[in-house]
């Protein structure tokens, strides 16, 4: 395609897989699997048995952990990132957590009583937004799509309102972090994200970008990268290229990206390298 035609190999001034090596977490066994052919290792399968059996561990009757939607929002993804399969057990979580989180209207959402905290967000693809509820919809919705449960109706309808709320809210400067969460769901279904609402919110993110390549707060920067990186818009492409240079020009002398959260940042960038075809 055209807009690619300029992507080139990119050349790292640091060695990006060095802070994964000998990691346990879901991240880091994947780019320890993917990236770095670990996997017939008996220590990665060790860590791996090992890392699996804990985000199993806990799981109650209903399919919940601790009955938090919040607390198997992130045992799924790191399912997703390790065991990569639907087995019986992921099955029963996402029925637990659709029943939970797939009955409220996004066109009239109440304020939300009980705000998530900011760490609650570690390691997980999504950003503290502006409504408790919205997050945890779009989370579910993600999760529905990368465990092949995309066309089922509740969440196909409950997509079909968040298409709505994003054409209804693109420009609304004050729900930003919640548009970022909106994008990540949307990505990841093949009925969505080619659709014009995500074309649509993808120009606007490109409106908004600095021309340093960076987005206004509290839009995540690395998140953004990398959920760019998962599409083929010839905006989203002009974005990637700004960007391109403040990742080649901000890596840690570790080979890492970012303050904090390191390893999930560089997890985050290497992705959106290898999305496209850059390393």
């Amino acid at each position: 395609m055209e807009q690619e035609a300029d992507i080139k190999w990119v050349k790292l001034r640091h060695n990006h897989f060095q802070i994964f090596k000998g990691s346990k977490t879901p991240a880091g066994l994947y780019a320890r699997q993917k990236w770095l052919g670990e996997s017939d290792a008996s220590e990665w399968q060790n860590d791996y048995h090992e890392t699996v059996l804990s985000l199993m561990n806990g799981q109650s009757d209903d399919g919940s952990w601790n009955q938090s939607p919040i607390e198997s929002i992130r045992r799924l993804f790191g399912l997703h990132l390790t065991l990569r399969m639907r087995t019986g057990e992921i099955d029963k979580a996402l029925d637990w957590l659709m029943k939970h989180t797939l009955n409220h209207n996004l066109l009239n959402l109440a304020e939300s009583i009980r705000p998530l905290a900011p760490d609650a967000f570690r390691e997980l693809p999504f950003t503290p937004g502006g409504h408790r509820h919205f997050f945890l919809v779009c989370a579910t919705l993600f999760l529905d799509a990368i465990f092949q449960r995309g066309s089922e109706s509740a969440v196909m309808t409950h997509y079909r309102l968040l298409s709505r709320w994003v054409h209804k809210n693109t420009k609304n400067i004050n729900a930003w972090s919640d548009i970022s969460n909106a994008l990540r769901a949307l990505i990841v279904h093949p009925d969505f994200s080619g659709g014009s609402v995500t074309a649509a919110l993808v120009d606007h993110l490109g409106e908004i970008q600095d021309p340093s390549g960076r987005w206004p707060a509290p839009i995540p920067f690395f998140q953004t990268v990398n959920a760019l990186a998962h599409l083929r818009l010839n905006s989203n492409h002009r974005q990637w290229i700004k960007a391109l240079t403040i990742l080649v020009n901000t890596q840690n002398v570790d080979g890492s990206w970012g303050d904090e959260d390191r390893e999930w940042n560089t997890f985050l960038v290497v992705h959106a390298l290898k999305n496209k075809a850059c390393l």
